[in-house]
């Protein structure tokens, strides 16, 4: 007979109440010396630790908070864990680029090492040799200035089937659409393209089941390493190697099927036509080259994550954030991360723009000045001639990045940080959200103003998505940067150019911009809680 949740999580809690105090207690010995300069940092349970500290819905606010009290190298005790919490400019750097070798690794995480086929994708393959090929193949192969280039025909084609539903939702009858939910239908089938060539929908749909067979699990190993054996007590264990079996049927299934098509492709032209299967197809030709050593189950650890967030529109509405094991992780691999970019950003663009009317009025004239009598093949190739937009875009990936806590990292070896000791073994957490929103280093934080960054004489100057002004990370920084940003960024800002020139936008039943409701949930990415509903009204015919 198997337990029921309840009775399962109370047996758990009082079972590791009663190890944790044996451990804790056997682990008490007197000091051998004096204690080395640790980050300073704020109150403790015993037990565990600060954990109640990170109980809410905006971690990245409640750390933000907690370092004006402790400062910019601030240390945590997560259960068993020590982490350290980054939150200043400077200390970023020594991280992320002065010493970013000490700090390239990942934290071993149940998830990843189960789903993720021995954490063998790009975000949690520990730092070595086999994460140093994959890195290269991706900069040279998968993600490459060419290969982003040559998705464009995707990007054109998804984006004005978005302004097409646009219109379809709302645009000619008035009614507000969801233009939140549109923006992310529209990323997804974006990056579903761009990875797989042809739709794989009713495979790549299973994988929700599969998100929700595990998605409500709590690893306690991962902050409780003493107790790992009590996730093959509760059965999550099991049901990690369960979804991994399931997981492991729909993508031998795909991956036969693009096989296949490049077989018959080969036969018919003399070539395997890469291009036309997308990353998978790619994948697939090196793995033939045999020059990198990359195996089927990196392909599959790989598709893996690209395919959780083609379908991560689904499995939200089955999964909540605050019990999603796996959405907590902050994924940012591949291509999976331009995705994310594109819908959070593009609906948090739109919101600030809705906001700041005399802005959004800024912005339209450019695009309809430089994008009228422009075919819309050619929209793309015109963007660099939209500089304010851009600026818009910047400024909204500023004030709401996608990933507010960057992927933490793991500190391979001891060293100093802003004068502090950080040990080995620690995971270290980057407070991005925090760094683009400081006072100190930024004019009027809170506010949206584009304009900032045509300000020669402030730090917004310098601000690039490369990751080298670390008062403005959105992407990351150093070797563990996210791969995927030029291609999401080329999605983002069509995106945005488009529903700005196609359409007028306006607040729905009458609101004030200052009524706009702007709350924020955090899960695997920074997102609107509640989706943006806008009136659409076409202005310009979608020419052929």
């Amino acid at each position: 007979m198997e337990l029921n949740s309840d009775t399962l999580l109370f047996l758990t809690t009082i079972i590791s109440a009663a190890i944790l105090v044996v451990c804790s207690l056997s682990r008490r010995k007197p000091s051998p010396g004096p204690k080395k300069k640790r980050p300073p940092g704020p109150w403790r349970l015993p037990l565990i630790g600060n954990l109640l500290h990170l109980a809410t819905s905006q971690p990245h606010v409640a750390l933000r908070d907690l370092a004006r009290k402790h400062g910019p190298v601030m240390y945590l005790r997560l259960g068993q864990i020590d982490a350290v919490v980054i939150s200043s400019p400077a200390a970023a750097q020594e991280v992320l680029r002065d010493k970013d070798v000490a700090f390239a690794s990942r934290p071993n995480l149940l998830v990843a090492d189960i789903i993720l086929y021995g954490s063998m994708d790009m975000s949690f393959a520990p730092y070595g040799a086999y994460w140093r090929m994959l890195r290269k193949l991706c900069m040279s192969e998968l993600l490459s200035t060419h290969k982003v280039r040559q998705l464009l025909a995707v990007r054109d084609s998804e984006t004005i089937s978005l302004v097409r539903k646009v219109r379809a939702a709302g645009g000619q009858s008035g009614e507000p659409v969801n233009l939140g939910r549109l923006v992310l239908s529209c990323s997804m089938a974006i990056t579903g393209r761009a990875t797989f060539g042809q739709l794989c929908g009713d495979e790549l749909m299973s994988v929700v089941d599969v998100a929700v067979l595990y998605g409500g699990g709590f690893c306690a190993g991962d902050l409780f390493p003493s107790l790992s054996f009590v996730d093959v007590v509760t059965g999550l264990t099991r049901r990690l190697w369960r979804a991994r079996r399931h997981l492991d049927g729909i993508f031998d299934k795909i991956i036969a099927e693009c096989e296949a098509r490049q077989r018959q492709a080969k036969t018919t032209t003399g070539t395997t036509n890469g291009d036309g299967d997308g990353l998978l197809s790619v994948l697939l030709r090196i793995r033939d080259e045999g020059e990198t050593g990359i195996s089927m189950t990196s392909i599959k650890a790989i598709l893996f994550v690209s395919a959780v967030k083609y379908i991560y529109g689904a499995a939200e509405s089955c999964l909540s954030s605050s019990k999603s094991q796996f959405l907590l992780i902050d994924h940012q691999d591949m291509l999976a991360g331009g995705t994310e970019t594109t819908s959070s950003a593009a609906e948090w663009i739109m919101s600030e723009l809705m906001r700041n009317p005399e802005a959004m009025a800024k912005a339209q004239a450019e695009v309809r000045r430089v994008l009228d009598g422009k075919s819309p093949q050619d929209h793309e190739g015109q963007m660099d001639k939209l500089s304010y937009t851009r600026m818009v875009v910047k400024e909204g990936l500023r004030l709401h990045p996608v990933f507010p806590l960057l992927l933490p990292r793991l500190c391979r070896e001891t060293c100093d940080v802003g004068g502090f000791e950080v040990a080995q073994g620690t995971k270290v957490i980057v407070n991005a959200w925090a760094l683009a929103r400081s006072p100190e280093h930024w004019k009027h934080p809170e506010e949206f103003w584009p304009e900032r960054f045509a300000d020669d004489t402030s730090v917004a100057a310098a601000a690039d998505y490369v990751g080298s002004q670390f008062e403005y990370i959105p992407f990351g920084s150093g070797r563990r940067m996210c791969p995927g940003n030029t291609f999401g960024l080329a999605a983002l800002e069509l995106m945005v150019a488009r529903l700005l020139y196609y359409f007028d936008w306006s607040l729905p039943d009458g609101m004030r911009p200052d009524e706009l409701d702007m709350d924020t949930v955090v899960g695997s990415t920074m997102r609107r809680r509640n989706h943006l509903h806008l009136v659409a009204s076409p202005c310009k015919e979608i020419e052929s």
